[in-house]
Protein backbone atom coordinates (compact mmCIF):
# COMPACT_ATOMS: atom_id res chain seq x y z
CA UNK A 1 0.00 0.00 0.00
CA UNK A 2 1.48 3.49 -1.08
CA UNK A 3 2.00 6.08 1.68
CA UNK A 4 1.10 9.02 2.38
CA UNK A 5 3.72 11.43 2.45
CA UNK A 6 0.99 14.31 2.98
CA UNK A 7 0.80 13.24 6.92
CA UNK A 8 4.66 14.27 6.99
CA UNK A 9 4.58 16.97 5.69
CA UNK A 10 3.98 19.64 8.37
CA UNK A 11 6.76 17.84 10.14
CA UNK A 12 8.90 18.30 7.43
CA UNK A 13 8.92 22.05 8.04
CA UNK A 14 8.76 22.10 11.41
CA UNK A 15 12.27 19.96 11.05
CA UNK A 16 13.35 22.01 8.04
CA UNK A 17 12.81 25.66 10.37
CA UNK A 18 14.47 23.53 13.52
CA UNK A 19 17.65 22.88 11.48
CA UNK A 20 18.02 26.39 9.90
CA UNK A 21 18.00 27.64 13.26
CA UNK A 22 20.65 25.40 14.49
CA UNK A 23 22.94 25.98 10.74
CA UNK A 24 22.50 29.83 12.20
CA UNK A 25 23.57 29.46 15.58
CA UNK A 26 26.53 27.27 14.59
CA UNK A 27 27.45 29.70 12.30
CA UNK A 28 28.15 31.85 14.58
CA UNK A 29 30.75 29.70 16.61
CA UNK A 30 32.51 29.37 12.97
CA UNK A 31 32.77 33.30 12.97
CA UNK A 32 35.69 32.97 15.71
CA UNK A 33 38.40 31.89 12.93
CA UNK A 34 38.87 28.38 14.37
CA UNK A 35 39.28 25.07 12.68
CA UNK A 36 36.36 22.87 14.37
CA UNK A 37 35.85 19.59 12.75
CA UNK A 38 33.02 19.10 14.96
CA UNK A 39 30.88 22.27 14.13
CA UNK A 40 31.13 21.24 10.33
CA UNK A 41 30.20 18.23 10.62
CA UNK A 42 27.11 19.40 12.28
CA UNK A 43 26.87 22.04 9.71
CA UNK A 44 26.92 19.11 6.86
CA UNK A 45 24.65 16.87 8.76
CA UNK A 46 22.03 19.90 9.54
CA UNK A 47 21.97 20.35 5.11
CA UNK A 48 22.00 16.92 4.69
CA UNK A 49 18.85 16.33 6.76
CA UNK A 50 16.90 19.31 4.66
CA UNK A 51 18.15 18.06 1.60
CA UNK A 52 16.53 14.35 1.97
CA UNK A 53 13.25 15.78 3.43
CA UNK A 54 13.45 17.58 0.40
CA UNK A 55 13.93 15.62 -2.01
CA UNK A 56 11.49 13.11 -0.58
CA UNK A 57 8.73 15.85 -1.29
CA UNK A 58 9.35 16.53 -4.73
CA UNK A 59 11.02 20.36 -3.34
CA UNK A 60 13.60 20.32 -5.95
CA UNK A 61 15.33 23.68 -5.74
CA UNK A 62 15.57 23.53 -2.22
CA UNK A 63 17.00 20.04 -2.58
CA UNK A 64 19.17 21.32 -5.11
CA UNK A 65 20.43 24.46 -3.06
CA UNK A 66 21.41 22.21 0.71
CA UNK A 67 23.18 19.75 -1.86
CA UNK A 68 25.66 22.70 -2.44
CA UNK A 69 25.92 23.61 1.23
CA UNK A 70 26.05 20.13 2.48
CA UNK A 71 28.99 19.78 -0.47
CA UNK A 72 30.54 22.97 0.25
CA UNK A 73 31.18 21.74 4.13
CA UNK A 74 32.20 18.17 3.33
CA UNK A 75 34.78 19.59 1.33
CA UNK A 76 35.81 22.18 4.65
CA UNK A 77 35.57 19.24 7.01
CA UNK A 78 38.10 17.29 4.57
CA UNK A 79 40.45 20.25 4.27
CA UNK A 80 39.24 21.85 1.40
CA UNK A 81 39.26 25.25 2.57
CA UNK A 82 38.82 27.16 5.88
CA UNK A 83 35.58 28.63 7.50
CA UNK A 84 35.98 31.81 8.02
CA UNK A 85 33.55 35.45 8.35
CA UNK A 86 32.80 35.39 4.48
CA UNK A 87 31.70 31.73 5.40
CA UNK A 88 29.48 32.75 7.60
CA UNK A 89 27.53 35.48 5.50
CA UNK A 90 27.06 32.84 2.93
CA UNK A 91 25.31 30.62 5.30
CA UNK A 92 23.31 33.33 6.82
CA UNK A 93 22.41 34.56 3.28
CA UNK A 94 21.75 31.09 2.38
CA UNK A 95 19.34 30.44 5.39
CA UNK A 96 17.35 33.60 5.08
CA UNK A 97 16.60 32.60 0.99
CA UNK A 98 15.73 28.85 2.46
CA UNK A 99 13.79 30.11 5.15
CA UNK A 100 11.69 32.59 2.59
CA UNK A 101 11.35 29.62 0.19
CA UNK A 102 9.95 27.08 2.97
CA UNK A 103 7.18 29.75 3.82
CA UNK A 104 6.13 29.76 -0.21
CA UNK A 105 6.30 26.18 -0.03
CA UNK A 106 3.85 25.95 3.31
CA UNK A 107 1.74 28.50 1.49
CA UNK A 108 0.93 26.10 -1.59
CA UNK A 109 3.37 28.01 -3.79
CA UNK A 110 5.50 25.15 -5.89
CA UNK A 111 6.39 27.77 -8.35
CA UNK A 112 10.48 28.23 -9.36
CA UNK A 113 12.20 30.50 -6.69
CA UNK A 114 14.81 32.83 -8.47
CA UNK A 115 16.22 33.40 -5.09
CA UNK A 116 16.63 29.85 -4.32
CA UNK A 117 18.62 29.74 -8.12
CA UNK A 118 20.61 32.57 -6.47
CA UNK A 119 21.40 30.84 -3.56
CA UNK A 120 22.72 27.77 -5.13
CA UNK A 121 24.69 30.02 -7.79
CA UNK A 122 26.35 31.79 -4.76
CA UNK A 123 27.04 28.53 -2.65
CA UNK A 124 28.76 26.85 -5.39
CA UNK A 125 30.44 30.11 -6.90
CA UNK A 126 31.90 29.82 -2.86
CA UNK A 127 32.58 26.11 -2.98
CA UNK A 128 34.53 26.70 -5.95
CA UNK A 129 36.95 29.92 -4.84
CA UNK A 130 37.16 28.14 -1.65
CA UNK A 131 39.04 25.02 -2.88
CA UNK A 132 41.00 26.94 -5.36
CA UNK A 133 42.21 29.10 -2.09
CA UNK A 134 42.96 25.95 -0.35
CA UNK A 135 44.86 24.98 -3.67
CA UNK A 136 47.15 28.08 -3.32
CA UNK A 137 47.85 28.91 0.32
CA UNK A 138 49.93 31.81 -0.42
CA UNK A 139 47.40 33.39 -2.37
CA UNK A 140 44.98 32.85 0.57
CA UNK A 141 47.68 34.04 3.15
CA UNK A 142 48.05 37.63 0.72
CA UNK A 143 45.08 39.22 3.61
CA UNK A 144 42.89 39.20 6.17
CA UNK A 145 39.39 38.84 5.85
CA UNK A 146 37.36 41.93 5.06
CA UNK A 147 34.81 41.78 7.39
CA UNK A 148 35.12 42.43 11.42
CA UNK A 149 35.40 38.99 13.25
CA UNK A 150 32.42 37.96 15.61
CA UNK A 151 32.59 35.47 18.37
CA UNK A 152 29.29 34.49 20.68
CA UNK A 153 30.48 32.86 23.89
CA UNK A 154 27.07 30.90 24.89
CA UNK A 155 26.37 28.90 27.50
CA UNK A 156 27.05 24.89 26.68
CA UNK A 157 23.67 23.54 26.08
CA UNK A 158 22.39 20.50 24.12
CA UNK A 159 20.73 21.83 20.98
CA UNK A 160 20.17 18.30 18.79
CA UNK A 161 20.21 19.12 15.08
CA UNK A 162 18.46 15.95 14.33
CA UNK A 163 15.32 15.07 14.90
CA UNK A 164 14.84 11.35 13.16
CA UNK A 165 12.36 11.80 10.38
CA UNK A 166 15.06 11.62 7.54
CA UNK A 167 18.21 11.42 8.90
CA UNK A 168 20.51 8.63 8.65
CA UNK A 169 22.96 9.72 10.56
CA UNK A 170 23.49 10.44 13.90
CA UNK A 171 23.88 14.10 15.13
CA UNK A 172 26.32 15.18 17.11
CA UNK A 173 26.57 18.86 17.89
CA UNK A 174 29.38 20.32 20.00
CA UNK A 175 29.53 22.39 23.39
CA UNK A 176 29.49 25.98 23.17
CA UNK A 177 32.89 28.04 24.60
CA UNK A 178 33.25 28.03 28.01
CA UNK A 179 35.12 31.31 27.92
CA UNK A 180 34.33 33.89 30.60
CA UNK A 181 34.22 37.52 29.30
CA UNK A 182 32.91 39.28 32.56
CA UNK A 183 29.23 40.10 32.58
CA UNK A 184 27.93 36.69 33.34
CA UNK A 185 29.89 33.34 33.91
CA UNK A 186 29.28 30.93 31.54
CA UNK A 187 27.47 27.92 32.97
CA UNK A 188 29.65 24.83 32.89
CA UNK A 189 29.28 22.11 30.04
CA UNK A 190 27.24 18.85 30.50
CA UNK A 191 28.93 16.57 29.10
CA UNK A 192 30.41 13.34 29.60
CA UNK A 193 29.81 9.98 28.87
CA UNK A 194 26.52 10.34 31.48
CA UNK A 195 25.07 13.19 29.75
CA UNK A 196 25.06 11.96 26.40
CA UNK A 197 23.40 8.95 27.79
CA UNK A 198 20.96 10.97 29.32
CA UNK A 199 20.27 12.45 26.05
CA UNK A 200 19.89 9.62 24.67
CA UNK A 201 17.17 8.20 26.45
CA UNK A 202 15.04 11.28 26.48
CA UNK A 203 12.29 11.11 23.93
CA UNK A 204 9.89 13.46 22.72
CA UNK A 205 6.06 13.80 20.61
CA UNK A 206 5.10 16.06 18.27
CA UNK A 207 1.16 17.62 19.49
CA UNK A 208 -0.66 20.45 17.92
CA UNK A 209 -0.74 23.63 20.20
CA UNK A 210 -4.23 22.86 19.65
CA UNK A 211 -4.28 20.10 21.50
CA UNK A 212 -2.26 21.09 24.07
CA UNK A 213 -4.30 24.19 24.71
CA UNK A 214 -7.98 22.13 24.52
CA UNK A 215 -6.45 20.35 27.24
CA UNK A 216 -5.48 23.24 29.40
CA UNK A 217 -8.99 24.56 28.89
CA UNK A 218 -10.60 21.68 30.21
CA UNK A 219 -8.66 21.36 33.11
CA UNK A 220 -9.12 24.87 33.77
CA UNK A 221 -12.99 23.93 33.65
CA UNK A 222 -12.51 20.86 36.37
CA UNK A 223 -10.66 23.54 38.38
CA UNK A 224 -13.66 25.92 38.77
CA UNK A 225 -16.06 23.10 38.87
CA UNK A 226 -13.84 21.97 42.20
CA UNK A 227 -14.04 24.85 43.49
CA UNK A 228 -18.07 25.59 43.25
CA UNK A 229 -18.65 22.00 44.51
CA UNK A 230 -16.20 22.89 47.01
CA UNK A 231 -18.12 25.96 48.68
CA UNK A 232 -21.44 24.39 48.05
CA UNK A 233 -20.39 21.32 50.15
CA UNK A 234 -18.72 23.58 52.41
CA UNK A 235 -22.33 24.93 53.93
CA UNK A 236 -23.19 21.05 55.03
CA UNK A 237 -21.92 20.13 58.46
CA UNK A 238 -18.92 18.23 57.12
CA UNK A 239 -17.65 17.41 60.48
CA UNK A 240 -20.63 14.79 60.78
CA UNK A 241 -18.36 12.95 57.66
CA UNK A 242 -15.03 12.43 58.08
CA UNK A 243 -15.18 10.05 54.71
CA UNK A 244 -16.75 13.35 52.59
CA UNK A 245 -14.35 15.78 54.01
CA UNK A 246 -11.33 13.74 53.46
CA UNK A 247 -12.70 12.88 49.82
CA UNK A 248 -12.78 16.95 49.48
CA UNK A 249 -9.27 17.38 50.06
CA UNK A 250 -7.88 14.09 48.08
CA UNK A 251 -10.19 15.79 45.16
CA UNK A 252 -8.82 19.61 45.67
CA UNK A 253 -5.35 18.32 46.00
CA UNK A 254 -5.01 16.12 43.07
CA UNK A 255 -7.12 19.11 41.11
CA UNK A 256 -4.37 21.39 41.59
CA UNK A 257 -1.50 18.89 40.76
CA UNK A 258 -3.59 18.09 37.17
CA UNK A 259 -3.41 21.52 36.63
CA UNK A 260 0.54 21.93 37.76
CA UNK A 261 1.01 19.55 35.38
CA UNK A 262 -0.90 20.19 32.58
CA UNK A 263 0.26 23.52 32.80
CA UNK A 264 3.71 23.00 32.82
CA UNK A 265 3.02 21.49 29.34
CA UNK A 266 2.85 24.69 28.27
CA UNK A 267 6.36 25.86 29.58
CA UNK A 268 9.50 26.37 26.82
CA UNK A 269 12.68 26.65 27.94
CA UNK A 270 14.14 30.41 27.09
CA UNK A 271 16.80 28.93 24.69
CA UNK A 272 13.53 29.14 22.02
CA UNK A 273 14.24 32.35 22.95
CA UNK A 274 17.84 32.95 23.39
CA UNK A 275 18.86 31.16 20.05
CA UNK A 276 16.97 33.78 17.90
CA UNK A 277 19.55 36.74 18.66
CA UNK A 278 23.18 35.59 17.86
CA UNK A 279 21.99 36.14 14.22
CA UNK A 280 20.60 39.53 15.41
CA UNK A 281 24.03 40.90 17.24
CA UNK A 282 26.27 39.96 13.97
CA UNK A 283 24.12 41.51 11.63
CA UNK A 284 23.18 44.65 13.49
CA UNK A 285 26.93 45.01 14.82
CA UNK A 286 28.65 44.31 11.42
CA UNK A 287 26.21 46.78 9.90
CA UNK A 288 26.95 49.57 12.25
CA UNK A 289 30.87 48.42 12.49
CA UNK A 290 31.22 47.49 16.19
CA UNK A 291 32.99 44.24 17.63
CA UNK A 292 29.89 42.52 19.96
CA UNK A 293 29.73 39.74 21.79
CA UNK A 294 26.82 37.78 22.85
CA UNK A 295 26.53 35.81 26.65
CA UNK A 296 23.73 33.99 27.15
CA UNK A 297 22.11 32.70 31.03
CA UNK A 298 19.70 30.63 32.12
CA UNK A 299 18.73 28.54 28.48
CA UNK A 300 17.27 25.82 31.05
CA UNK A 301 14.46 28.97 32.79
CA UNK A 302 10.82 28.05 31.86
CA UNK A 303 8.24 30.01 30.37
CA UNK A 304 4.75 29.81 29.09
CA UNK A 305 4.37 29.38 25.48
CA UNK A 306 2.39 32.41 24.61
CA UNK A 307 4.82 34.49 26.76
CA UNK A 308 7.54 32.94 24.92
CA UNK A 309 5.90 33.87 21.55
CA UNK A 310 5.45 37.49 22.68
CA UNK A 311 8.67 37.89 24.30
CA UNK A 312 10.61 37.87 21.33
CA UNK A 313 9.63 41.44 19.67
CA UNK A 314 10.75 43.60 22.67
CA UNK A 315 13.70 41.97 23.44
CA UNK A 316 14.58 42.26 20.10
CA UNK A 317 13.73 46.57 20.49
CA UNK A 318 15.99 45.96 23.77
CA UNK A 319 19.24 44.43 22.30
CA UNK A 320 18.96 46.47 19.30
CA UNK A 321 19.13 49.66 21.72
CA UNK A 322 22.28 48.08 23.29
CA UNK A 323 24.12 47.90 20.40
CA UNK A 324 22.96 51.14 18.52
CA UNK A 325 23.09 53.10 21.62
CA UNK A 326 24.74 51.29 24.38
CA UNK A 327 27.73 49.67 22.94
CA UNK A 328 30.89 52.45 21.68
CA UNK A 329 32.46 51.85 18.22
CA UNK A 330 36.07 49.91 18.72
CA UNK A 331 37.86 53.13 18.33
CA UNK A 332 35.59 54.89 21.15
CA UNK A 333 36.22 52.06 23.68
CA UNK A 334 39.74 51.70 22.92
CA UNK A 335 40.55 55.53 24.00
CA UNK A 336 37.78 55.01 26.99
CA UNK A 337 40.38 52.19 28.09
CA UNK A 338 37.83 49.16 27.55
CA UNK A 339 38.45 46.00 25.09
CA UNK A 340 37.28 46.72 21.50
CA UNK A 341 34.68 44.30 21.54
CA UNK A 342 31.87 45.16 23.87
CA UNK A 343 29.45 42.44 25.58
CA UNK A 344 26.26 42.24 25.29
CA UNK A 345 24.70 39.63 28.34
CA UNK A 346 20.86 37.69 28.59
CA UNK A 347 20.07 35.96 31.20
CA UNK A 348 17.02 34.68 32.85
CA UNK A 349 16.17 33.39 36.26
CA UNK A 350 13.04 32.74 38.21
CA UNK A 351 12.60 34.50 41.22
CA UNK A 352 9.37 33.84 43.04
CA UNK A 353 6.69 33.51 40.53
CA UNK A 354 8.03 35.22 38.24
CA UNK A 355 10.71 34.86 35.48
CA UNK A 356 13.07 37.65 35.58
CA UNK A 357 14.89 38.52 31.88
CA UNK A 358 17.63 41.15 32.63
CA UNK A 359 19.38 42.45 28.97
CA UNK A 360 22.73 44.40 30.18
CA UNK A 361 25.71 45.88 28.13
CA UNK A 362 29.09 47.38 29.28
CA UNK A 363 29.00 50.62 27.28
CA UNK A 364 28.75 54.06 27.84
CA UNK A 365 25.42 54.07 29.74
CA UNK A 366 22.54 56.02 30.47
CA UNK A 367 23.29 60.62 30.13
CA UNK A 368 20.82 61.51 32.54
CA UNK A 369 21.11 65.38 31.07
CA UNK A 370 21.03 64.46 28.11
CA UNK A 371 17.85 62.61 28.79
CA UNK A 372 16.22 65.41 30.32
CA UNK A 373 17.38 68.12 27.71
CA UNK A 374 15.29 66.13 25.11
CA UNK A 375 12.52 65.58 26.77
CA UNK A 376 12.05 69.60 27.55
CA UNK A 377 13.14 69.39 23.71
CA UNK A 378 10.12 67.55 22.94
CA UNK A 379 7.92 68.92 25.56
CA UNK A 380 7.27 66.15 28.05
CA UNK A 381 7.80 66.93 31.77
CA UNK A 382 11.25 66.93 33.19
CA UNK A 383 13.25 68.78 34.99
CA UNK A 384 17.16 68.81 36.28
CA UNK A 385 15.71 67.58 40.01
CA UNK A 386 14.42 64.50 38.74
CA UNK A 387 16.16 61.61 40.06
CA UNK A 388 17.76 58.96 37.70
CA UNK A 389 14.45 56.51 38.09
CA UNK A 390 12.01 59.41 36.83
CA UNK A 391 14.83 60.34 33.94
CA UNK A 392 15.16 56.49 32.76
CA UNK A 393 11.50 56.22 33.26
CA UNK A 394 11.13 58.71 29.94
CA UNK A 395 13.20 56.85 27.63
CA UNK A 396 9.84 54.63 27.23
CA UNK A 397 7.94 57.43 26.24
CA UNK A 398 6.02 57.45 22.96
CA UNK A 399 8.30 59.51 20.08
CA UNK A 400 11.25 59.81 22.83
CA UNK A 401 14.38 59.38 20.90
CA UNK A 402 18.00 60.46 22.00
CA UNK A 403 19.66 59.97 18.07
CA UNK A 404 20.81 62.55 16.23
CA UNK A 405 19.58 61.10 12.74
CA UNK A 406 16.72 58.55 11.62
CA UNK A 407 18.36 55.22 10.74
CA UNK A 408 16.79 52.26 9.85
CA UNK A 409 17.51 50.97 13.46
CA UNK A 410 16.80 53.81 15.78
CA UNK A 411 15.73 57.92 15.82
CA UNK A 412 11.63 57.29 15.29
CA UNK A 413 11.25 57.17 19.29
CA UNK A 414 9.25 53.85 19.00
CA UNK A 415 11.44 51.11 20.27
CA UNK A 416 11.43 51.90 24.11
CA UNK A 417 8.05 52.97 23.94
CA UNK A 418 7.00 49.16 22.04
CA UNK A 419 8.99 47.26 24.83
CA UNK A 420 6.78 48.98 27.83
CA UNK A 421 3.66 48.39 26.09
CA UNK A 422 4.11 44.72 24.79
CA UNK A 423 5.54 44.09 28.77
CA UNK A 424 2.63 45.95 30.31
CA UNK A 425 0.11 43.57 28.18
CA UNK A 426 1.79 40.50 29.87
CA UNK A 427 1.34 41.81 32.81
CA UNK A 428 4.65 42.17 33.44
CA UNK A 429 6.98 45.36 34.38
CA UNK A 430 10.18 47.06 32.93
CA UNK A 431 12.98 48.49 35.02
CA UNK A 432 16.23 50.42 34.18
CA UNK A 433 19.55 50.75 35.76
CA UNK A 434 22.40 52.92 34.62
CA UNK A 435 25.77 53.95 34.95
CA UNK A 436 26.93 56.29 32.70
CA UNK A 437 29.96 54.64 31.31
CA UNK A 438 29.82 51.32 32.81
CA UNK A 439 26.47 50.06 30.70
CA UNK A 440 22.74 49.62 31.18
CA UNK A 441 20.42 47.15 32.51
CA UNK A 442 17.06 46.61 31.47
CA UNK A 443 14.96 44.19 33.11
CA UNK A 444 12.29 42.36 32.91
CA UNK A 445 9.47 40.74 35.30
CA UNK A 446 6.95 38.59 34.15
CA UNK A 447 4.44 35.91 35.09
CA UNK A 448 4.85 32.27 34.94
CA UNK A 449 1.81 31.87 33.17
CA UNK A 450 -1.22 33.94 31.39
CA UNK A 451 -3.52 31.16 31.87
CA UNK A 452 -3.06 31.34 36.23
CA UNK A 453 -2.68 33.93 38.71
CA UNK A 454 -3.16 34.60 42.21
CA UNK A 455 -5.73 37.32 42.55
CA UNK A 456 -7.21 39.52 45.57
CA UNK A 457 -10.42 39.67 45.39
CA UNK A 458 -12.52 43.01 46.23
CA UNK A 459 -15.96 43.74 46.44
CA UNK A 460 -17.57 47.03 46.05
CA UNK A 461 -21.25 47.46 46.54
CA UNK A 462 -22.66 43.34 45.55
CA UNK A 463 -19.91 43.37 42.93
CA UNK A 464 -16.71 41.22 43.33
CA UNK A 465 -13.64 42.48 41.24
CA UNK A 466 -10.30 40.50 40.82
CA UNK A 467 -6.68 42.28 41.56
CA UNK A 468 -3.49 40.23 40.66
CA UNK A 469 -1.74 39.97 43.38
CA UNK A 470 1.84 40.51 42.07
CA UNK A 471 0.84 44.00 41.88
CA UNK A 472 -0.69 44.80 45.48
CA UNK A 473 2.18 46.70 47.81
CA UNK A 474 -0.22 46.29 50.83
CA UNK A 475 -3.72 47.40 52.66
CA UNK A 476 -4.79 49.12 55.54
CA UNK A 477 -7.97 50.95 56.67
CA UNK A 478 -7.17 54.85 56.25
CA UNK A 479 -8.17 57.13 59.11
CA UNK A 480 -10.19 60.00 59.02
CA UNK A 481 -7.56 62.63 58.19
CA UNK A 482 -5.35 60.17 56.11
CA UNK A 483 -7.92 61.27 52.90
CA UNK A 484 -7.39 64.68 51.43
CA UNK A 485 -9.52 66.07 49.39
CA UNK A 486 -8.44 69.50 47.43
CA UNK A 487 -11.26 71.39 44.82
CA UNK A 488 -10.58 70.62 40.83
CA UNK A 489 -7.65 68.33 42.11
CA UNK A 490 -7.48 64.24 42.78
CA UNK A 491 -8.17 62.99 45.87
CA UNK A 492 -5.07 61.78 47.78
CA UNK A 493 -4.19 59.59 50.64
CA UNK A 494 -1.37 59.68 53.25
CA UNK A 495 0.74 56.45 53.37
CA UNK A 496 3.67 56.86 55.89
CA UNK A 497 4.45 60.33 54.65
CA UNK A 498 3.75 59.84 50.88
CA UNK A 499 0.69 60.87 49.14
CA UNK A 500 -0.97 58.79 46.76
CA UNK A 501 -3.57 59.36 44.13
CA UNK A 502 -6.66 57.70 44.73
CA UNK A 503 -8.81 55.21 42.42
CA UNK A 504 -12.21 54.40 43.66
CA UNK A 505 -13.28 51.16 42.55
CA UNK A 506 -16.91 52.26 42.25
CA UNK A 507 -15.61 54.97 39.38
CA UNK A 508 -13.31 52.50 38.04
CA UNK A 509 -16.03 49.77 37.12
CA UNK A 510 -18.83 52.68 36.81
CA UNK A 511 -21.10 51.11 39.29
CA UNK A 512 -24.51 53.60 39.71
CA UNK A 513 -24.72 55.40 42.87
CA UNK A 514 -26.75 53.66 45.27
CA UNK A 515 -29.17 54.37 48.13
CA UNK A 516 -27.56 51.84 50.37
CA UNK A 517 -25.41 52.88 53.52
CA UNK A 518 -22.01 52.16 52.31
CA UNK A 519 -19.23 50.20 54.94
CA UNK A 520 -16.13 52.84 55.61
CA UNK A 521 -13.57 51.67 52.49
CA UNK A 522 -10.55 50.15 52.61
CA UNK A 523 -7.37 51.00 50.68
CA UNK A 524 -5.39 48.90 48.55
CA UNK A 525 -1.66 50.33 47.36
CA UNK A 526 -0.94 48.37 43.84
CA UNK A 527 2.40 49.46 42.00
CA UNK A 528 3.31 49.21 38.65
CA UNK A 529 6.59 50.83 36.72
CA UNK A 530 7.46 52.61 39.78
CA UNK A 531 3.67 54.26 39.84
CA UNK A 532 1.66 53.93 43.31
CA UNK A 533 -2.10 54.21 43.45
CA UNK A 534 -4.14 53.81 46.54
CA UNK A 535 -7.59 51.72 45.19
CA UNK A 536 -10.54 52.28 47.19
CA UNK A 537 -12.54 49.19 47.44
CA UNK A 538 -15.64 47.97 50.14
CA UNK A 539 -13.59 44.73 51.52
CA UNK A 540 -11.46 42.59 50.82
CA UNK A 541 -13.08 39.01 50.69
CA UNK A 542 -9.78 37.05 50.45
CA UNK A 543 -6.97 35.65 48.16
CA UNK A 544 -7.39 32.89 45.46
CA UNK A 545 -5.48 31.19 42.38
CA UNK A 546 -7.68 31.80 39.51
CA UNK A 547 -8.21 30.43 36.34
CA UNK A 548 -7.99 33.26 33.72
CA UNK A 549 -10.53 33.70 31.08
CA UNK A 550 -9.69 36.17 27.95
CA UNK A 551 -12.28 38.69 27.13
CA UNK A 552 -11.03 39.21 23.64
CA UNK A 553 -11.56 35.90 22.38
CA UNK A 554 -15.13 35.62 23.85
CA UNK A 555 -16.44 38.55 23.80
CA UNK A 556 -14.11 41.90 23.09
CA UNK A 557 -11.92 44.02 24.84
CA UNK A 558 -12.55 45.60 27.67
CA UNK A 559 -11.04 49.11 28.93
CA UNK A 560 -9.49 48.51 32.61
CA UNK A 561 -10.43 45.35 32.33
CA UNK A 562 -7.85 42.56 31.68
CA UNK A 563 -9.90 39.80 31.67
CA UNK A 564 -12.06 37.49 33.40
CA UNK A 565 -12.05 34.15 35.65
CA UNK A 566 -15.16 31.89 37.24
CA UNK A 567 -15.47 31.92 41.31
CA UNK A 568 -16.42 29.25 43.39
CA UNK A 569 -20.07 30.13 43.62
CA UNK A 570 -20.48 30.49 40.00
CA UNK A 571 -20.60 34.00 39.17
CA UNK A 572 -17.92 35.63 37.03
CA UNK A 573 -15.78 38.30 38.54
CA UNK A 574 -13.60 40.79 36.20
CA UNK A 575 -10.01 41.23 36.62
CA UNK A 576 -8.88 44.60 36.84
CA UNK A 577 -6.39 46.26 34.39
CA UNK A 578 -3.94 47.79 37.20
CA UNK A 579 -1.29 49.00 34.53
CA UNK A 580 -4.14 51.17 32.86
CA UNK A 581 -5.26 52.94 35.44
CA UNK A 582 -2.65 53.82 37.88
CA UNK A 583 -1.25 55.11 34.46
CA UNK A 584 -4.32 57.21 34.15
CA UNK A 585 -4.37 58.04 37.74
CA UNK A 586 -0.28 59.53 37.51
CA UNK A 587 -1.13 61.41 34.36
CA UNK A 588 -3.83 63.50 35.34
CA UNK A 589 -1.81 63.93 38.99
CA UNK A 590 0.56 65.15 36.74
CA UNK A 591 -1.52 67.64 34.30
CA UNK A 592 -2.71 69.11 37.10
CA UNK A 593 0.11 69.78 39.17
CA UNK A 594 1.80 71.56 35.88
CA UNK A 595 1.36 75.29 35.83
Amino acid sequence: MPIDLNRFIATFFDEAQEHLESIEEMAMALSSGRHDPELLNSIFRAAHSIKGGSGTFGFTQLAEATHEMETLFDGLRKGSGKADASTVRILLDSCDAFRAHLARLQAGDRSADPAMDAARRNLAGYRTSASAAAAQPQAAAAGPATEESFFVAMNAKDDGDSYGLFDDEPASVPAAAEEKFGFFEALPAAGGAEAAQARAEQSSIRVSVEKIDRIVNLVGELVIAQAMMQQSVGSIATERDENLTHSLATLDRSTRDLQQAVMSIRMMPMEFVFSRFPRLVYDVSTQLGKKVNLRTQGHETELDKELIELLVDPLTHVVRNAIDHGIESPEERARAGKPEMGTVAMRATHRGGSVIIEVSDDGRGLDRERIIAKARELGMAADDSMGEDAAWALIFEAGFSTAREVTNLSGRGVGMDVVRRNITSLGGNVFVSSVKGEGTTITIQLPLTLAVLDGMIVSVADEQYIVPLEFVAEAFKPGENDIRTIVNQPSLVAVRGEQLPIVRLEDLVRLPPGEAPRPAPLCLVVEVDNRRAALLVDSLIGQQQLVVKSLESNLHAVPGVAGATILGDGRVALILDVTSFTRTSAARAAARAAP
